[in-house]
């Protein structure tokens, strides 16, 4: 399982797969990152500002194969 570090909630690791399979998912469902939650705000660091961390996530995947329904990005590597 991928998901934040629940004391780190300003900093994503990236994540790498290698030889993954997808079989019949659909485009939007490749992943999901969650909204910020508000309470991470640091009023002394960054006033009302909220973390943005869990939109920056990078995950990079290798030699990914597609069987049955493939979205229309879809490659091998993306």
């Amino acid at each position: 399982m991928v998901g934040l570090n629940p004391y780190q909630s300003d900093y994503h690791n990236m994540v790498e797969f290698y030889d993954s399979k997808f079989i019949d998912v659909e485009g939007d469902a490749i992943a999901y990152v969650d909204d910020p939650n508000p309470s991470w705000a640091n009023i002394k660091d960054c006033g009302e500002f909220p973390c943005t961390a869990p939109n920056n996530v990078l995950f990079q995947f290798f030699d990914t194969e597609f069987e049955g329904s493939k979205p229309r990005w879809a490659t091998d590597d993306f």
